[in-house]
């Protein structure tokens, strides 16, 4: 979901919220896939430099829920794994768009 609002005839300000399902469960989730449910939001702005170039920038920050991994052994060579993973990301992007 996300919204934009017309700040000026040169500015635009976004803003966004995302809700996103893993697709792993407690019961298969492993340590090469560690996600559990994530939620990203996210700001951006938009400024008309001239009538054909725009400069836009944005942030987003993602979180994701706590996971735990509990592995046990399959067989007596593999080792069994337990773990929680806290995972998080901020992301940053700036872009330009050019019109001919």
């Amino acid at each position: 979901m996300g919204t934009s609002y017309q700040l000026t005839n040169q500015v635009v300000l976004r803003t966004g919220l995302t809700f996103d399902q893993s697709p792993t469960n407690n019961t298969n989730r492993s340590p090469r896939i560690p996600t559990g449910d994530r939620t990203i939001f996210s700001v951006g702005l938009g400024y008309k430099v001239m009538d054909n170039m725009t400069i836009d920038l944005a942030y987003s920050y993602l979180k994701e829920e706590d996971v735990k991994v509990n592995q046990t052994a399959a067989a007596p060579s593999t080792a069994s794994y337990r773990a929680k993973y806290e995972n998080s990301a901020n992301g940053f992007g700036l872009g330009m768009t050019y019109t001919f």
